[in-house]
């Protein structure tokens, strides 16, 4: 193995990271396993892995920080206490401590039920002080709301800007989303204006999410600037 890079040199691209129970698995609904599909054809380099225990996760969260890779993207089910595998879960503090100053510099994107929640958030921010983001359902989805709301997401955000994700940028997306999918969700974040407390963004399916006035001096693909 290679010298791994300092935590603050990261590369735009994800790292999916899936489990799920064995009736999804036999039904291939494996919803990561798509969205590293759709990625590849928008010319994304993302890296995915399927696991089923927690001991296997061990070794997958050293590889997910060793890639050097921005995002991490997990699929998996979960519940308000704990986050579930194929065979096995953790608890939320568990599941920090095996991503310890792993996520320094990186967002978590989470397509799990429930997951979208304070006490998971500042699980994870308790052992990696210096993560960007966690964005997470706030109640259960479906696989085919899943796939479709991920696919779209990281369409509109590496559309705009392949090279980073924006905070102004990530409210507007998950706003308009979270409406069009009916899929409401959490997003966590340390507040520097607050001496860095974990903040919270709800985006909740409202319609008038969807009217939102676009920054001056920006355009969507294959728009003109007017």
């Amino acid at each position: 193995m290679g010298k791994v890079v300092p935590a603050n040199i990261t590369k735009p691209e994800t790292f999916i990271l899936e489990s799920l129970d064995q009736d999804d698995e036999a039904a291939t609904r494996l919803d990561g396993k798509v969205l590293y599909d759709v990625l590849k054809l928008h010319g994304k380099n993302p890296q995915y892995y399927y696991f089923r225990t927690q001991r296997e996760l061990v070794e997958f969260a050293k590889m997910f920080r060793e890639s050097g890779y921005r995002y991490l993207h997990l699929s998996c089910h979960g519940s308000p206490e704990v986050v579930r595998y194929t065979f096995g879960e953790s608890t939320y503090e568990e599941f920090a401590r095996l991503f310890d100053k792993k996520l320094h510099n990186r967002r978590l994107f989470v397509s799990g039920c429930n997951l979208g929640n304070r006490n998971f958030a500042e699980a994870l921010f308790q052992t990696n002080g210096g993560m960007y983001s966690v964005t997470a359902p706030i109640k259960k989805v479906h696989f085919d709301q899943s796939i479709s709301f991920w696919s779209a997401f990281y369409y509109m955000m590496h559309a705009w800007d392949s090279s980073t994700m924006k905070k102004r940028r990530l409210t507007q997306v998950l706003n308009q989303l979270s409406t069009i999918f009916e899929m409401p969700l959490a997003h966590y974040f340390k507040n520097t204006g607050k001496a860095a407390a974990v903040d919270e963004q709800i985006f909740n399916a409202k319609r008038e999410n969807l009217n939102i006035v676009k920054a001056k001096g920006t355009v969507l693909p294959g728009e003109n600037e007017t």
